[in-house]
């Protein structure tokens, strides 16, 4: 493959992960593994399968490996197939009209019989059913959680791929915020997002924005789905957004009123927002726990406020572990899992969505961060502040 194609980690750091994918299966005894992925949102979805082989897949793939051969990647679209190849570092077949059937057959054709098959991801029934049948004697166990535990921990090269995700976020926050102004609808600024990321080399993974009136009801977290509504005077712009540099994302959130300062409601939320983000990056370290960051969140609620979206997550290639959210909201929410602790060079989204309890206002301020042995690393440059457009 000419190297200027994709861009690709070294040979060096695919060992690395195909060593720890090995250390993984003699752990949880396994005889094989196969990974499953669905291409989800901008193929973010194929984080797993990425680890394994580079290749970011539309549809629905599967990588397998067993304890004696390499991965193999199965691709399920038969004209997906030569760009696969392009783009991955494992072998890589057409998945026929099973992919299933295709890593059964691959299975046993390694020599393995009554043995323990691991899987990874969200694998559909039909695939489960032609296991169980065409490999009789075979025992199966999800290892999907332990799987994704060795992306927490990132390498020196995922950390530079992060950095250049993060600095193409940051220019298509950049471009967008110029972009706001009256008369512009809410999927026009969509557009120069996408466009600004395509434009630099990187790979629109998701751009999420809401707009509303600050005197009346609106949108307290940006849309999934981007709206026909028209921007005017006197709105609020909050925004999520993630650019990739293959696979790897920065994610941002910042507020943009247009034509006038926040109003008494909005600059409360914003002191809250601000106030709560700022603790919990203090927090931030080695060692710290997902117990400090609900301390640090602890802030919303005394301002009488609460949370929609989650307060921090893991990230790296799509969203990992953990999920934290605030105490107030466990009724809402879910209650908090069990206790996380940070280890150096994890990599978490800090991204406080405080709202009213109505919802009817809100604010959402974030960055990606890099967990050092003392602190974090900001991988954004964009000034921490809300922005005012004419």
């Amino acid at each position: 493959m000419p190297e200027a194609l994709y861009p690709r980690f070294s040979a060096a750091e695919f060992t690395r992960r195909h060593d720890a994918v090995r250390k993984l299966m003699a752990s949880q005894e396994l005889d094989a593994l196969v990974v499953y992925c669905s291409s989800g949102v901008n193929r973010h979805d194929h984080a797993d399968i990425h680890y394994l082989s580079g290749f970011l897949g539309n549809r629905n793939n599967y990588a397998v490996m067993t304890a004696t051969r390499d991965p193999h990647l199965f691709v399920q679209s038969f004209n997906h197939v030569p760009n696969a190849r392009e783009a991955s570092v494992i072998p890589t077949t057409w998945g026929g009209p099973s992919s299933a059937a295709s890593v059964a057959a691959h299975l046993l054709d390694a020599g393995l019989a009554n043995a323990t098959l691991g899987y990874v991801g969200d694998v559909p029934v039909q695939s489960y059913l032609a296991w169980q049948q065409q490999l009789p004697g075979w025992q199966f166990k999800d290892v999907t959680r332990a799987y994704r535990r060795l992306r927490l921990v990132k390498s020196a090269e995922e950390i530079e791929w992060l950095a250049r995700g993060a600095a193409l976020t940051d220019a298509a926050l950049e471009r967008m915020i110029e972009g706001v102004a009256p008369g512009v609808r809410e999927y026009e600024l969509g557009a120069m997002i996408e466009h600004e990321a395509l434009r630099l080399g990187g790979l629109p993974h998701l751009y999420y924005i809401s707009s509303a009136p600050q005197r009346s009801d609106g949108a307290c977290v940006p849309r999934q789905n981007l709206s026909s509504r028209m921007i005017e005077r006197g709105d609020v712009v909050n925004t999520e957004i993630s650019v990739s540099y293959w696979g790897y994302s920065g994610q941002m959130h910042r507020p943009v009123f247009v034509g006038a300062k926040p109003n008494d409601l909005y600059r409360r939320i914003w002191d809250a927002t601000l106030e709560s983000y700022e603790r919990c990056v203090r927090v931030l370290r080695a060692g710290a726990t997902s117990e400090d960051v609900l301390d640090a969140a602890a802030t919303i609620a005394a301002h009488g406020f609460t949370i929609n979206d989650g307060f921090l997550h893991g990230f790296g290639i799509g969203l990992l572990p953990p999920s934290i959210g605030t105490r107030e909201s466990a009724s809402r929410r879910g209650p908090p899992g069990p206790t996380f602790t940070f280890e150096e060079d994890m990599c978490v989204v800090v991204q406080p969505n405080v709202v009213t309890h109505d919802e009817r206002a809100g604010l959402q301020l974030g960055n990606l961060f890099r967990i050092t042995k003392d602190g974090v690393e900001c991988l954004h440059a964009l000034p921490l502040q809300y922005y005012v457009v004419d």
